[in-house]
């Protein structure tokens, strides 16, 4: 019996310092991935901007959630920011959509090698980072309201028995629950819908029509759509 109250000590002891900020924060990581590899499978393009995009969006996000939290909105034990996500994800494709029609879209027409978009998502990269660390600054910013956690270690050794605890914060269960949602979501949107087949055929067809005219290059928005 002891050693079985040991071996559950030592999965929980695994579970809450290894297995779940692991899931977590890989699932940060996955979220990222999914755009660079979306860019780069259809445009062949390493953006280097990405992440920064990624904090712009962040920025926002907060912004609108300190401004819901002033006005007294919350969602109760959720934290405000899940009504904050719908204004940073908006602003964030304005922001792209402004990038995309000031900067590369004039490497396009003119034909440019990728190295050459690389370089102009670089220099998108430190505009964007100036932005943000301007507005918002590079520290670290609170702004998390409702249940800390969903499991408290003190809880969990109540309940179970054993001498470790287990302890999962919301921030954990959500980042989670929303990244396979959305990557479920983006399987189904490339698989299944004719705008997400067009996109994973384009790199083909961009391909197939420069050997037959190498002078000419469709425009992706335009096969996008």
């Amino acid at each position: 019996m002891e050693a079985v109250t040991d071996f559950a000590n030592a999965v929980v002891l695994l579970l809450n310092f290894v297995v779940i900020p692991g899931l977590a924060y890989g699932s940060q990581l996955a979220l990222g991935a999914l755009g660079i590899t979306l860019v780069f499978g259809i445009l062949r393009f390493a953006n280097f901007a990405h992440g920064d995009t990624m904090a712009f969006g962040t920025m926002i996000t907060i912004l609108v959630t300190w401004w819901l939290q002033s006005q007294g909105v919350n969602l109760g034990p959720l934290p405000t920011a899940l009504l904050a996500l719908p204004a940073g994800i908006l602003l964030t494709i304005v922001l792209l959509l402004i990038t995309d029609k000031t900067v590369y879209r004039y490497y396009r027409h003119h034909k440019a090698v990728p190295v050459t978009f690389m370089i102009a998502s670089m220099g998108v990269m430190f505009m964007t980072n100036g932005i943000v660390r301007f507005v918002i600054g590079p520290n670290d910013q609170r702004f998390l309201d409702g249940e800390r956690f969903i499991i408290r270690a003190r809880d969990f050794k109540t309940m179970t028995g054993l001498s470790e605890g287990l302890s999962i914060k919301v921030s954990q269960g959500l980042t989670i629950v929303i990244a396979i949602i959305l990557v479920a979501l983006l399987f189904w949107f490339l698989q299944k819908t004719r705008m997400g087949k067009a996109m994973r055929a384009y790199p083909g067809n961009r391909r197939q029509d420069r050997g037959n005219n190498p002078g000419h290059q469709h425009d992706p928005v335009r096969i996008n759509a």
